[in-house]
């Protein structure tokens, strides 16, 4: 993990949430602790402005499960990993379900905490970047004309410029003038291209 890399530490043990943010912070990370859920959220951090939250699952008042069902609404929300010294596979089959990043259990090795969240950040990183990709996709789109927008449906269907002047009452030449605009203003350098980015706003999938 290269870039600055945020983590909220969340556990009610002094003495754990001590040696996990020592060790973290040796590792090149950016380390907020909290001494529980409640903490964490009465503080009002924007939650997107960590990359990952380690929190134990166990703690007085909000617990490490309540926290991962808190922040599965928010779409902008960080990975939440979570560890316990009272772990089994019930709980580790409901965290994982609720949304949790990943499920540790004490005692562990602190570089297998490492590998997740840096696991978890890579992934939260990779899905941002395509979201924003998809945007600026979506938007590009948004920028044609009533009418180049028809002519890229028909030319995603396979349809030939004849075809499509047929199809829309118009000269093939006006067709070759929408289908080149088209093309530059979605950035895309040939047909196959343009029909996989038609697919992917059609289905909405990063």
């Amino acid at each position: 993990m290269p870039e600055p890399c945020p983590v909220a530490l969340v556990d009610d043990d002094p003495a754990v949430l001590d040696a996990l943010a020592l060790y973290l912070e040796r590792r090149g990370l950016s380390v907020t602790r909290f001494a529980s859920a409640d903490a964490l959220v009465a503080a009002g951090t924007d939650a997107t402005a960590f990359e990952c939250v380690v929190a134990d699952v166990r703690m007085p008042g909000m617990s490490g499960l309540d926290l991962v069902r808190l922040f599965a609404g928010r779409p902008a929300a960080p990975p939440v990993i979570l560890i316990t010294g009272h772990g089994d596979v019930d709980m580790a089959v409901a965290a994982i379900k609720l949304g949790a990043a990943d499920f540790i259990e004490k005692p562990f090795d602190e570089a297998r905490l490492f590998e997740a969240i840096g696991i978890a950040v890579a992934k939260r990183r990779a899905s941002r970047q395509d979201a924003e990709a998809l945007a600026d996709l979506r938007a590009r789109f948004e920028s044609l004309s009533e009418r180049q927008h028809e002519v890229l449906t028909l030319a995603t269907e396979g349809l030939s410029n004849k075809e499509i002047a047929a199809r829309l009452g118009i000269s093939p030449r006006t067709v070759e003038i929408h289908r080149a605009w088209v093309m530059e203003r979605m950035g895309a350098r040939n047909l196959a291209e343009l029909v996989r980015m038609a697919m992917r706003l059609a289905s909405g999938d990063p």
